[in-house]
């Protein structure tokens, strides 16, 4: 199925970075850079590569947990609505653990790494994530949740949060009691202080609320990091944040 998916989502999301760009262009918003787009769509590339390649071991992990646990859970449309918001509660912590942690945070620098917020941005996926992202779900398949339910849920929970990557798109009312909208979204990717390391939620918002993380989009956003790599290249993005991460490891010991 998810497959079959794939090849559809991907013309989606070409088709929507087109059409901003195009709006973006006519109406003079200055939403894009070619250079930092490009350097999107390469990070894109490889985040779909190493999705592909590391579902399969995450996968292969998760069927070993599922056969080894006592544990199993029959699928059916409420425990599948279970599933899901099991999976939005991991992935609360995982994404908040990821700003927190240097180490987590060097691979998940580059997603916000861009200056600009568009849809773009969305395929700026901290592709090194997929090494470690197997043993935060590793939960799920203890508990008993089949391990086809959990790679389709979090499939399609990672793929519906493209929406929220974009400017054009205002609040949304009581939408976004619940649901991470694209204003809350910008609110993460700001580097505004009053804005950075808050609403850490995939699709839903609430785990924002129940802990202390949530915040309104009060103030245009200023988007990237708070110190900003001069070195704008493809590789620099990459890697900078294990640098500077290495770097203060370093000071650390140095300190004692």
């Amino acid at each position: 199925m998810l497959t079959q998916i794939a090849p559809y989502f991907i013309c989606l999301v070409i088709l929507c970075i087109v059409a901003e760009a195009i709006y973006s262009s006519k109406k003079q918003l200055d939403l894009y850079d070619r250079k930092d787009t490009w350097t999107s769509i390469r990070f894109g590339i490889l985040g779909v590569v190493s999705r592909i390649f590391m579902k399969s071991t995450n996968l292969a992990i998760w069927l070993a947990v599922y056969h080894w646990t006592p544990l199993k859970i029959e699928t059916n449309i409420w425990t599948l609505l279970l599933l899901y918001f099991s999976n939005e509660f991991i992935f609360y912590w995982f994404h908040r653990w990821s700003h927190e942690f240097s180490f987590l945070w060097a691979t998940h620098v580059n997603h916000h790494s861009s200056n600009k917020m568009n849809f773009s941005v969305a395929a700026r996926t901290p592709f090194m994530n997929a090494i470690h992202h197997v043993v935060f779900w590793l939960p799920l398949p203890l508990l008993g949740f089949d391990p086809l339910m959990i790679l389709l849920v979090e499939t399609i929970s990672f793929l519906a949060a493209f929406i929220q990557h974009t400017t054009l798109i205002p609040k949304l009312g009581v939408i976004e009691w619940v649901f991470n909208t694209p204003s809350h979204h910008r609110v993460h990717h700001a580097s505004n202080p009053n804005y950075i390391n808050k609403n850490y939620g995939n699709t839903l918002i609430i785990f924002d609320r129940l802990f202390g993380t949530f915040k309104e989009e009060t103030e245009e956003a200023v988007y990237g990091i708070t110190i900003n790599p001069i070195d704008r290249g493809f590789w620099n993005m990459i890697f900078h944040g294990w640098v500077e991460a290495f770097r203060n490891f370093r000071i650390k010991i140095k300190k004692g």
